[in-house]
Parts: structure tokens; C-alpha cells; sequence
């Protein structure tokens, strides 16, 4: 059981960026009001893609808001929350998610284990440009 969504966030992305995946990521990146928790560039299929991901231990709703708030700038919106929450999300959540589409939701296991409770599906259009991100990762 996680007590503090920072004990949420540092199990998380160990596990998560133990492979490097993240070719670069920014914690607390402000691409909209009140920040998203975790912004990473990571290469997929050969192209550059953004995904945001939000942390929460509680106050699901709020998650989801925010997890919206970031889609403009986002392939994939991600709400990461221990796994003990994921019949609450296949219960109470399963339509929203369907509805939104780009909102996929990741449980955590406290010693470090995730999986994927919710995929969404890949959104084409951002505000971010391919070649822009290409840009800012040229030369890694």
C-alpha cells in the first residue's frame, strides 16, 4: 500500500524507465495549468511521441480531469494509481475512458510492478509537430 503519491511516482518510474525508455522526460512540466505530474519523449514505431501521465492515490475524478487537461499536448494521457483501485476504474470508470479514448490507466503494485489496467487508443493529432519533437531529441 503506497501512503504518499511521491512513494507512488519513484516506484513507478523505476520500473517503468528501467530500460531507458524515455529518451527525455520533465517531472511537474507545465503544459498546462497546474502542471502534469510527468511528461517523457520516448520513440515508438519509429516515430516521436508525448505522453503525460498523472499520479494519484486518491480523488480519482480529479485525476481524470487533469489526464484531460493534458491530451492537447499528449499522444496518450496516463492516470497511474495503485493497483488495488483497478476494479473502482473497470467499474465506475470503464465508459468515461471508452468515451475519451486517449486516457489510459496503469496500476502499480508497491514493490514495482505495473501494468496496463486500461489501454488507450494512439492519438494522431497534438499540438505538439512531429518535426518539433525530432528536434528536441536530435543527437541522443
Amino acid at each position: 500500500m503506497f501512503l504518499q503519491e511521491k512513494e507512488l511516482k519513484e516506484t513507478f518510474w523505476k520500473s517503468y524507465n528501467r530500460s531507458k525508455r524515455a529518451i527525455r522526460y520533465q517531472f511537474e512540466c507545465a503544459i498546462r495549468d497546474g502542471n502534469a505530474d510527468l511528461v517523457t519523449i520516448e520513440q515508438f514505431q519509429g516515430k516521436y511521441q508525448i505522453n503525460s501521465f498523472e499520479f494519484k492515490l486518491s480523488d480519482i475524478k480529479k485525476a481524470f480531469l487533469q489526464a484531460e487537461g493534458n491530451l492537447p499536448y499528449a499522444k496518450k494521457s496516463w492516470i497511474v494509481i495503485p493497483m488495488e483501485k483497478k476494479n473502482l476504474i473497470l467499474d465506475k470508470y470503464k465508459n468515461y475512458l471508452d468515451e475519451k479514448k486517449y486516457i489510459g490507466v496503469i496500476g502499480v503494485e508497491p514493490e514495482g510492478c505495473y501494468s496496463i489496467i486500461y489501454q488507450p487508443r494512439f492519438q494522431l493529432k497534438v499540438l505538439s509537430y512531429q518535426e518539433i519533437i525530432k528536434v528536441c531529441v536530435i543527437g541522443l
